[in-house]
C-alpha cells in the first residue's frame, strides 16, 4: 500500500515537472531567435571604366590612365591600379619598348570586400612603313593544314613585330596567334623568339630564326615572308615540328 501510494505521488510529479521543462526549452528558443535574427547589409563594390577599353600607345609617348570610378552604393571609394606586361613582364608602362599591358584595377568597402577587375588593356607600339621598317602592331588571319580553310581564327589583334636593331626584328607570334587568341589559351602558348633579319624589304630579302612555344617547346620555322608595302600587309608561313603543324598567316599593319 506505502509502495503503491509512492508511485502514485511520483507519478504526479513527473506530469507537473514535464510542462515545465518544455516551457523553459521554448523560452530558451524565443530568446535565440530574438539575437540571431539581427544581420548587417555589406554593399559590395562597383567599377565603372573611364576611357576605352583598349589604348593603342606610340612607343616613345607618355601614357596616362584614365582610371575608373569605383563606388560602395553611392559612395565612392579608393582605387588601386597594378600593370603587367604580358610578354616582358614589366608592371609600370614602359613606353620605350613594345609590349602589351592588362591593367587591374582593386577598390574595397569598409567590410574589406575586394573587387578587382582586369577592364583596359594597353598596345605600345611603332608603325613602319614597310619600306624602310616592319615593326608595328597587325591584325591576323590564320589557316591551319591540312584544309587550309578559315575557321575562327581570324581578325585576331595583335601580332607585335617590334624593332630589336638596324635591321633586326622580333615578331610576337610566329603562327600568328593560333593558338594564343584564336583558341585562346593564353600567352604561354605563342610562339616566341623568332628574329627576322631585314636584308632587303622592298625585295623581300629575309632571314628569320625559330620561335618556341614557352609551354610545349616545339619549334616553329618561318618561311616565305613577304611584305606588301602598298597594302598595308604581310604574309609568311608557319612550320610546326608537330602534326598539321603548317599555318598560313596574313597579318594587316593597323595604322595609328
Amino acid at each position: 500500500m506505502r509502495n503503491l501510494l509512492k508511485r502514485k505521488i511520483m507519478k504526479k510529479f513527473i506530469y507537473k515537472i514535464i510542462p515545465v521543462l518544455i516551457i523553459a526549452v521554448l523560452s530558451s528558443c524565443t530568446q535565440d531567435l530574438d539575437t540571431e535574427g539581427i544581420s548587417r547589409v555589406t554593399i559590395f563594390p562597383t567599377m565603372e571604366l573611364v576611357g576605352d577599353e583598349t589604348v593603342i600607345v606610340n612607343i616613345g609617348s607618355a601614357y596616362s590612365d584614365e582610371g575608373v570610378i569605383a563606388k560602395a552604393g553611392e559612395d565612392e571609394i579608393p582605387v588601386e591600379v597594378s600593370y603587367l606586361g604580358e610578354y616582358y613582364g614589366k608592371k609600370t608602362v614602359d613606353t620605350s619598348v613594345p609590349d602589351m599591358y592588362n591593367v587591374t584595377y582593386s577598390a574595397a568597402n569598409n567590410d574589406g570586400i575586394k573587387l578587382n577587375s582586369t577592364l583596359r588593356t594597353i598596345w605600345v607600339a611603332k608603325t613602319g612603313d614597310l619600306v624602310n621598317s616592319i615593326e608595328g602592331l597587325y591584325i591576323s588571319n590564320v589557316q591551319r593544314a591540312p584544309s587550309f580553310t578559315q575557321g575562327d581564327e581570324k581578325n585576331m589583334k595583335y601580332v607585335i613585330i617590334s624593332k630589336k636593331g638596324d635591321n633586326t626584328y622580333e615578331i610576337s607570334h610566329a603562327i600568328g596567334g593560333y593558338y594564343d587568341y584564336g583558341r585562346a589559351y593564353g600567352s604561354g602558348y605563342a610562339a616566341r623568339g623568332a628574329i627576322i633579319t631585314a636584308n632587303n624589304i622592298v625585295t623581300n630579302d629575309f632571314s628569320i630564326s625559330q620561335a618556341e612555344f614557352p609551354i610545349w617547346g616545339n619549334v616553329v620555322d618561318i618561311t616565305d615572308f613577304t611584305v606588301d608595302a602598298g597594302a598595308k600587309t604581310i604574309s609568311f608561313t608557319g612550320n610546326g615540328d608537330f602534326g598539321n603543324g603548317t599555318f598560313k598567316v596574313q597579318l594587316t599593319q593597323v595604322q595609328f
